[in-house]
């Protein structure tokens, strides 16, 4: 089900277009990732979904739980904001309050009465394991112990949509993955997350589908496997033992849908008509000759590589 639709939405800036026609829809459940170069417009389409700002031109709107009639998100910002958690790229938390004391603070914000709130905060603290830390004051905090309060701040009041900018940025490896694990159980419960983020292995590990922008427009988006599908290699290569293992597979392959075969020596090119059925009909020779082959080249490729692509591409 449907719960935030932007429709051709233009953002400008003193006449100056940061976004340009952007049409996205966000479903309940998805892990939803946005990348970009810095400057792209990454966290202006943070702000418009999260009804910080106003697009220029299009529309934003939001589906209440349980519905598919929607709400213009700015003209209805006054009801729909309590079911929005955001966490910027930098903290917002209070240094001199303590965890406990930034968790009231930021509940208190959205009206929560006291005894929802007390719950909804001793929950927070043992999910994020931040209950013995209760009573420290947030600058006492490690980088990751204050992302885990920063997040649970954004969480207290059980928002539908939790949207962040760079939750993992100046965090070391392995705090990245602890945050992106405490992300996956969030979404677990029931909450749909937006991501910003240049850890593009973070949005590839956690995000089940991804938005790509450049300059100010969204170049592609859509399933992570359908943004992949395009930048599938049309080639694979595999690399034999022997010559008479080499031919027996050339001689095996050419009944199959295959454009053209290359023969580099050690090593074959298979150019396929059909990738995929190709794939499965090799795994059934090399099982049924009982083959041994040194090695089998079909990498998907990577977010990044995608990325490194259409910005270059783009460039030239």
């Amino acid at each position: 089900m449907d719960l935030i639709r932007l429709r051709e939405v233009t953002k400008e800036y003193r006449k100056r277009a940061v976004l340009q026609n952007v049409s996205l829809t966000i479903e309940e459940g998805d892990i939803f990732g946005v990348i970009g170069q810095s400057g792209s417009g990454k966290t202006t389409l943070l702000n418009l979904i999260a009804g910080f700002i106003e697009p220029t031109d299009g529309q934003v709107v939001y589906y209440p739980e349980g519905s598919t009639k929607e709400k213009d998100l700015h003209r209805n910002f006054s009801q729909i904001k309590r079911h929005i958690g955001y966490t910027p790229q930098h903290n917002s938390l209070y240094p001199k309050l303590t965890v406990q004391e930034n968790l009231w603070h930021f509940g208190r914000l959205y009206k929560i009465d006291k005894q929802t709130l007390t719950t909804n905060i001793r929950n927070l603290l043992n999910f994020t394991h931040l209950f013995d830390y209760r009573h420290f004051l947030s600058e006492q905090l490690s980088g990751g112990m204050q992302k885990r309060l920063d997040l649970s701040c954004s969480l207290v009041h059980k928002p539908r949509l939790l949207i962040l900018d760079e939750p993992t940025s100046d965090l070391d490896p392995i705090l990245q993955k602890e945050i992106i694990h405490l992300l996956q159980e969030v979404n677990k419960q029931g909450v749909t997350i937006i991501i910003a983020s240049h850890h593009l292995e973070s949005i590839e590990n956690i995000c089940n589908k991804v938005a790509i922008i450049h300059q100010g427009k969204v170049h592609t988006h859509g399933l992570m496997e359908e943004v992949r599908k395009p930048y599938l290699k049309d080639h694979f290569t595999i690399r034999v033992r022997s010559v008479e293992q080499k031919q027996l597979l050339i001689d095996k392959l050419k009944v199959l849908p295959i454009q053209k075969i290359v023969d580099k020596g050690n090593s074959l090119v298979i150019y396929p008509s059909n990738i995929e059925n190709t794939m499965a009909n090799l795994l059934k020779i090399i099982k049924e000759e009982n083959l041994f082959l040194h090695d089998l080249d079909l990498r998907r490729p990577s977010l990044n590589e995608i990325f490194e692509k259409i910005t270059t591409d783009a460039a030239n």
